[in-house]
């Protein structure tokens, strides 16, 4: 007798949650930036056709806003604002009821927990990473990790011309 076991008996759905300042490297992110992190996303992630929230300070408002606009945005600033309001959201939503992959856009040990939790709960998650190095906390909490294909080197040329 044959039967067949599906891989996944949870939902289908994908979110990408990103804090756009830890993706970009710095705290004042320019609209190349967001723009740059925005497309790298959609090229690795666009055909999971991920819901996208993103999280940034007030100050990098505007920016993020105007150059990601189908996205959800919020805001959150201070020490570790915008995790914190990421966090906010898997915590309030029953995203590990919707969703049956996450992705978080952001290096920060602070999503460990976060990341375990989901895991456990039979979320598959991955670490998207822009600049510098998924920390070891995080690292061990999500299943695999992306680096988002972004040409820093021609961005930064860019921005300084």
């Amino acid at each position: 007798m044959n039967s067949t076991i599906p891989l996944s008996t949870g939902p289908s759905r994908t979110l990408f949650l990103g804090d756009v300042e830890n993706l970009v490297g710095r705290k004042d992110p320019a609209c190349s930036d967001v723009k740059a992190i925005s497309v790298a996303v959609h090229k690795a992630f666009g055909h999971l056709e991920p819901v996208c929230v993103l999280a940034c300070s007030h100050f990098n408002a505007p920016a993020v806003w105007y150059n990601w606009p189908d996205a959800r945005n919020l805001v959150r600033s201070g020490p570790d604002g915008a995790d914190k309001r990421l966090i906010q959201v898997v915590e309030d939503e029953r995203v590990a009821e919707r969703f049956g992959l996450v992705i978080i856009g952001s290096a920060d040990g602070g999503f460990a927990d976060t990341a375990a939790q989901l895991a456990s709960a039979g979320v598959h998650v991955i670490g998207a990473l822009g600049r510098g190095r998924l920390s070891r906390k995080l690292q061990f909490a999500v299943h695999e990790t992306v680096r988002l294909p972004i040409d820093w080197k021609s961005l930064n040329a860019a921005a300084a011309a």
